[in-house]
């Protein structure tokens, strides 16, 4: 059989009829798809598709469950599945040695251990990965080195140690791995400085301390964010003092790797943050008086942020989309009027998208997710309750993208994860419980993913990602398997038919 999910939200609408929105707009109710049904669209697809030609394939709409690696209906709990250098990496506990490193290669067989990196012990708690090139990097505990930084190349025999940073059992504990330029950047505690920026090329003498921020006195750094742009590395970093509170600072800096460039130097209490590149600048948060928040953009050149516009209460969901950034703001005070904003790092073109939930009362968008050349998120139109909605970044051409849980209770989408041209996400009905949804964003309508949870009962999906031919997340059929690991066959266009685990 051959299922190509194009198709399936073309037989979607004509099983189901059309919901006629509030606001004259119209969106297909969805449908659970018994597996009879499935045959039957199946069937169907030739005469039924209108989809492009191009892109990927879904190639069915029933999960399969890689491997039970707790027996019975235990739990080992997949977490940060991560596609790594020809094989899926995540984290879970068989139940006998803690919380380790494994990989699959989407069959029972393929999946396995990674590495025992506490052998004997509770688990090395590895994670999470971070993926540069053909190399994964991680941070894990092996019970002598204490928490250092780790490196894979998918093999047992290419895991191990990059370098002891902090020598004893404490270990420098790693955080914020960010890849920029072919380097691995992050947050470590040698033990002499304090948390400071550090890089790595993966060899031990390519590890050191790239920057101390807290050079004088008894500064302390903290609360770093690092985020990768087009043409630098932002780190935000606030710098303490326990003795004088008028030295402490909050700053931002850019850098290609060698040097610096301090972009802001401000008060400590002042709250900065939720740095997002767009194109070649970066925007970002500032909070100087609550509960008003202000938006700032860059392009790196030293002492060159822009004041853009000013909040009530703090933004949410900040992403880059068509080269402009769209968030969730509001303009009234208690969060009233929460709605769709964009920018184009001006005042001027900084601008409500449309007020989804007519007056005053919030929409709240939220999971803001870009998907190929579409904009979606979750929001309340007052209606519909909490469901899908999508945007093309005008007002005419933001509509709520599927009415899934009829009536005002919403189905609650989260969740959502971009896969080539599918959309991803957890959902709830009264009927199903919370299970995964798809969404072909190349046609109306969305469905449901079968084979996890029987009933009303939750199957609970969470950790959406591809790695290779597959789609992977974690589920519980709350009944024989636990919480496990799942999968979906996904491919190149035209090639369903092919067979055999073959993609990593």
């Amino acid at each position: 059989m051959r299922l190509r999910a194009q198709s399936l939200p073309l037989l979607l609408s004509a099983v189901s009829g059309i919901a006629t929105l509030g606001c004259g707009i119209e969106a297909p109710h969805p449908v659970r798809l018994e597996h009879g049904e499935v045959e039957a669209a199946a069937s169907r697809e030739d005469t039924a598709r209108l989809g492009a030609t191009s892109g990927w394939d879904l190639c069915d709409t029933t999960a399969r469950l890689v491997r039970d690696i707790i027996p019975g209906a235990g739990h080992s709990h997949p977490q940060d599945l991560t596609h790594g250098n020809e094989v899926l990496l995540f984290t879970a506990t068989d139940g006998v040695g803690g919380r380790e490193p494994w990989l699959s290669s989407g069959v029972a067989p393929g999946t396995r251990p990674l590495l025992d990196v506490y052998s004997g012990g509770p688990g090395s708690d590895a994670g999470p990965f971070l993926q540069c090139g053909t190399t994964t990097y991680f941070a894990a505990n092996d019970g002598v080195h204490g928490r250092e930084l780790w490196k894979t190349d998918g093999t047992t025999e290419g895991t191990e140690l990059v370098r002891d940073i902090s020598p004893g059992e404490l270990g420098s504990d790693p955080e914020h791995l960010t890849f920029y330029d072919g380097v691995l950047y992050f947050t470590a505690n040698d033990g002499v400085h304090g948390r400071e920026l550090w890089r790595s090329d993966g060899t031990e003498e390519g590890t050191f301390l790239l920057r101390d921020f807290s050079t004088e006195g008894n500064l302390v750094s903290s609360h770093f964010e690092l985020v990768a742009g087009t043409n630098a590395l932002y780190i935000k970093v606030n710098i303490f003092s326990p003795t004088d509170r008028q030295s402490s600072r909050v700053q931002l800096y850019r850098t290609d790797g060698a040097s610096f460039v301090r972009l802001v130097d401000g008060s400590e209490e002042n709250m900065l943050g939720d740095l997002t590149p767009v194109g070649d600048k970066l925007y970002f948060t500032w909070n100087f008086d609550a509960p008003q928040t202000r938006i700032y953009v860059t392009n790196g050149t030293s002492s060159w942020a822009r004041y853009v516009y000013t909040f009530i209460g703090a933004p949410l969901g900040m992403v880059a989309y068509k080269n402009k950034l769209f968030l969730s703001a509001a303009t009234g005070a208690g969060g009233v009027d929460f709605e769709l904003w964009r920018s184009d790092g001006t005042t001027s073109g900084t601008m409500r998208v449309k007020d989804i939930y007519p007056g005053r009362v919030p929409s709240q968008p939220t999971n803001l997710t870009v998907v190929k050349d579409r904009l979606f998120f979750v929001a309340d139109d007052g209606v519909h309750g909490r469901e899908l909605w999508s945007s093309d970044g005008t007002s005419a051409g933001t509509q709520l993208h599927a009415d899934i849980a009829l009536g005002a209770l919403g189905s609650e989408p989260s969740e959502l994860t971009a896969v080539e041209e599918y959309l991803f996400f957890s959902a709830h009905t009264e009927a199903g419980g919370r299970e995964a949804w798809v969404s072909d964003t190349r046609e109306p309508g969305v469905f449901e993913v079968q084979g996890i949870a029987p009933g009303s009962m939750h199957s609970d999906p969470s950790n959406f990602v591809r790695s290779g031919w597959d789609l992977y997340f974690v589920a519980s059929d709350s009944t024989d398997y636990g919480r496990e690991l799942r999968a979906l066959r996904i491919r190149p266009a035209g090639m369903c038919d092919m067979s055999g685990n073959d993609g990593l």
